[in-house]
């Protein structure tokens, strides 16, 4: 899955890329917008798969990846020349993601009234492959009921398919802190899955019960 997701990315700078890539940043820093919005177009492709692995709208990956951007231009002062730039503009974004998501958050629990019937079926079924569409909707509702840096973390190493060193860096954090959050991550989200599953069980438990008692 990872290599797959990976498969997605741009491919590695050539020594000529990076060169152009420096050129436009130290422009930039000296106020070249023009500058500034070519070396963007080097990186907003990867800016917005990254928002877009976490966000579902549209309309909001957009308005983060503006965001983003902004954020970059007016931090780029203070960018260490020679380092590279897109881990850089990385961990803005997964930043600018982190604050977005602590922000929706709504509540820390979830219920299987909560779930489409869809999502109903597919758990009662055991996950068939048939059935895509509702796994992917599952999956994003248990990631909703994370802490937003723990989503981050596994989203990161999931749909991503980055290292645990890039994760860290992604995150600002040391390397056992995001194996860490990777860990408590997987464990909380089995955890709702199977909650989930032990629910509709007894819901259907209830309404076979239901049912045999009126038939005799």
């Amino acid at each position: 899955m990872n290599d797959k997701e990976k498969n997605h990315e741009p491919a590695e700078e050539s020594g000529e890329q990076l060169q152009t890539e420096a050129r436009l940043i130290q422009q930039a820093k000296e106020g070249d917008q023009r500058a500034f919005e070519a070396l963007l177009k080097l990186h907003d492709r990867r800016v917005f798969v990254l928002i877009g692995s976490f966000i579902r709208r549209r309309q909001d990956v957009e308005d983060l990846a503006q965001d983003v951007f902004l954020k970059a231009y007016l931090a780029l002062g203070g960018f260490r020349p020679g380092a590279p730039f897109a881990p850089w503009l990385k961990r803005i974004a997964v930043n600018t993601c982190y604050d977005h998501l602590r922000k929706i958050r709504r509540r820390p629990e979830m219920a299987l009234d909560d779930l489409a019937v869809s999502e109903k079926m597919y758990l009662a079924a055991g996950g068939g492959s048939d059935d895509r569409v509702a796994a992917r909707d599952l999956a994003e509702r248990v990631l909703a009921t994370l802490p937003p840096k723990d989503r981050l973390a596994i989203t990161l190493r999931e749909v991503q398919g980055l290292e645990i060193a890039e994760i860290a860096h992604a995150l600002g954090c040391t390397r056992p802190a995001a194996k860490v959050r990777l860990f408590r991550a997987r464990r909380a989200m089995q955890a709702t899955l199977q909650r989930l599953i032990r629910q509709e069980e007894q819901m259907g438990n209830r309404s076979r019960r239901r049912e045999q008692n009126e038939v005799s």
